[in-house]
């Protein structure tokens, strides 16, 4: 508790230090329209003179796109894990690569065309988006995309091909709009804004929207084959909604939605790590006054974690089946003009029905950040965020797996379009916790894995060398990081 209070305290004495600074509006983490300087340094238009408003078209499109790359040194600590010198049966050393790392990472880059044709004047228009993944440096094909074990990838999708991110089309109308197609889910996208170190080391799905660690992010997702609906703004409230239908041919969820390369929940398969069946999300917010209130829901019906099941623990032999799994979360953020100082708080809430023993899905979480501004420029962030334990565990049944991470930044806007941000991002892990950095949006993270010999495992469903990598709790990964991105 003192060393989590530590942490507060230091995140907010970082931005203390900041002076006053003119009133400004906020910077947008990430959003499906690229983010706008909220001080530009091009030359204003006079007020006395008014500009005509631009014709409407019929129809348009619009080419867009973001280049987001860093540079980072990042240190995954496993030297200190504490089963090495445990004094009964400790475990083998990692090896591998045990020291500082740097590398040159493409952190959600991406390329898309979005567009409109009117159906019935400019009140009601079909409309489409196709958006995809660019990697800018790193090679394109095949990535991980769950776990991020590069021995053993969770699956095998492409995250570059056409049409890898948000994609749909849809009809837009004065009372919202209905779209079909793959889409983050209202949970993700409610709170995207609270994450001003979205995309960095000390992005907040290190630990928020994660049930377990490692690198996924379940509560963090973009849904595919699926129907959502948007909400227009009425007296600053906006409701969006979300469902996934399973398309699974089998009642556990085990094999691939139809339709899909990949189990629902990010595994190559055999799907029986998280993989789900339909899925329900739905989000509430208000603004008004510099202050936005959200609440969020979201629902994975009858996940399966029967890959977790069968391993002794003090509890006895673990017994985990398929069972549905929840998350509620709360938030608020609220921007004081006159300091340009914005601040923001959530409280999240998983739970599953299962056996409490073995239960490492069920837990709460609290993230805290602010932003301060530093004259028209530059803004200085921090943010704290924390996992509490969970009711046990299938590998070691009751344990202590809390985590914290907190995690600083300076942004500088040389105009609208182009940042650079200079970052760093510290996890604290627990006995038997293995939250990563960077999940849910860097390009590289730092986890639990060492570089171990793969070994072999040609079971059915993956046909590839097996992980055979380590998983070393309690570690304290690190990593400093230095980006630029340009928006078009």
């Amino acid at each position: 508790m003192r060393l989590r209070f530590a942490y507060v305290a230091f995140c907010l004495s970082c931005l203390a230090v900041a002076g006053l600074a003119r009133a400004q509006s906020e910077n947008p983490a990430e959003s499906a329209n690229p983010p706008q300087n909220p001080t530009p340094t091009e030359p204003a238009v006079p007020s006395d003179v008014k500009q005509p408003p631009a014709p409407h078209k019929p129809f348009d499109f619009t080419i867009y796109g973001r280049i987001n790359v860093s540079f980072d040194i990042g240190n995954q600590e496993l030297t200190g894990a504490p089963c090495i010198t445990a004094a009964v049966n400790p475990c083998t050393p990692p090896t591998g690569s045990l020291r500082w790392l740097p590398d040159v990472a493409s952190n959600l880059s991406r390329f898309g065309v979005r567009g409109y044709h009117d159906l019935s004047g400019r009140d009601y228009q079909a409309v489409f988006q196709l958006e995809a993944q660019v990697d800018v440096a790193a090679t394109p094909g095949s990535k991980p995309n769950g776990s991020n074990d590069t021995i053993n990838p969770a699956n095998t999708a492409v995250t570059g091909a056409l049409a890898s991110r948000n994609s749909y089309v849809g009809i837009a109308t004065p009372f919202g709009a209905l779209k079909l197609g793959k889409n983050d889910t209202p949970y993700k996208s409610v709170t995207a804004d609270f994450d001003f170190l979205a995309d960095t080391p000390g992005d907040y799905n290190s630990i928020m929207g994660n049930t377990g660690g490692d690198n996924r992010t379940e509560f963090d997702a973009r849904f595919p084959h699926a129907v959502w609906y948007e909400s227009p703004d009425v007296m600053g409230v906006r409701l969006n909604a979300i469902w996934s239908p399973g398309q699974n041919r089998f009642e556990d969820n085990i094999g691939y939605a139809i339709g899909e390369n990949a189990c629902a929940g990010g595994n190559a398969g055999p799907c029986t790590d998280g993989s789900f069946g339909d899925g329900y999300g739905f989000s509430a917010e208000w603004r008004g006054f510099g202050l936005k209130l959200i609440a969020s829901h979201e629902m994975h019906r009858k996940t399966n974690r029967t890959g977790d099941a069968g391993q002794g623990t003090p509890a006895g032999t673990s017994v985990v089946g398929t069972a549905n799994e929840y998350a509620w979360k709360f938030g608020a953020k609220y921007t004081f003009e006159p300091t340009g100082t914005t601040v923001s708080g959530i409280f999240e809430k998983m739970w599953r029905n299962d056996i409490a023993a073995f239960n490492e899905r069920q837990r709460d979480g609290y993230y805290v950040s602010a932003l301060q501004k530093l004259g028209p420029d530059d803004d200085v962030m921090g943010a704290w965020a924390h996992a509490a334990n969970t009711p046990g565990d299938p590998g070691a049944g009751q344990i202590d797996n809390t985590a914290d991470m907190l995690a600083v930044g300076l942004r500088h806007w040389f105009n609208p379009k182009t940042t650079i941000i200079a970052s760093y991002a510290h996890m604290r892990n627990s006995s038997a916790a293995h939250y990563a950095l960077g999940a849910g949006g860097h390009g590289v993270t730092w986890d639990c894995k060492d570089g171990g010999p793969p070994t072999q495992n040609l079971s059915p469903g993956i046909s590839l060398i097996g992980n055979g990598t380590g998983c070393f709790t309690g570690t304290s990964p690190q990593a400093f990081s230095l980006g630029m991105t340009y928006d078009f």
